[in-house]
């Protein structure tokens, strides 16, 4: 990996970091409803801008980087969600735990495809695989 992109993830892992530090601790969420939205929200903004690659919009191998894999890699935090499962799991809490395993799971998937949708354009829909 070049340089510029390692730098590039590192700049956005930095903001990643800091957006989820927010989201997790200055809000007072309930863990579980603090990860739904920085994971939901990771992985939206990473449909988009997979979809905004794939359209043509976001060009720069750098700016792709900064946002995917830097930003949105930073941001969610799907061990974090593991834990509290593996917690629940142990203090008998299998319910809980596989509710928020299929809210989690399923919010991310349409999240993604959502933001895969409103980074590419409805021209370009039909057209590719």
């Amino acid at each position: 990996m070049h340089a510029r992109r390692l730098a590039a993830v590192a700049a956005g892992a930095v903001v990643g970091g800091a957006l989820r530090w927010l989201a997790l601790s200055a809000t007072g969420l309930d863990p579980y409803l603090g990860l739904l939205v920085v994971n939901t929200s990771a992985s939206a903004l990473l449909g988009w801008v997979a979809g905004s690659i794939r359209a043509g919009r976001i060009r720069s191998a750098e700016l792709g980087d900064l946002l995917g894999a830097g930003l949105c890699g930073a941001l969610s935090t799907w061990s974090a969600l593991a834990v509290e499962l593996g917690e629940d799991l142990i203090d008998g809490r299998a319910v809980r735990a596989a509710a928020w395993t299929g809210v989690s799971v399923g919010a991310g998937v349409a999240a993604a495809v959502a933001g895969s949708r409103l980074g590419t354009p409805s021209t370009d829909r039909g057209t590719r695989p």
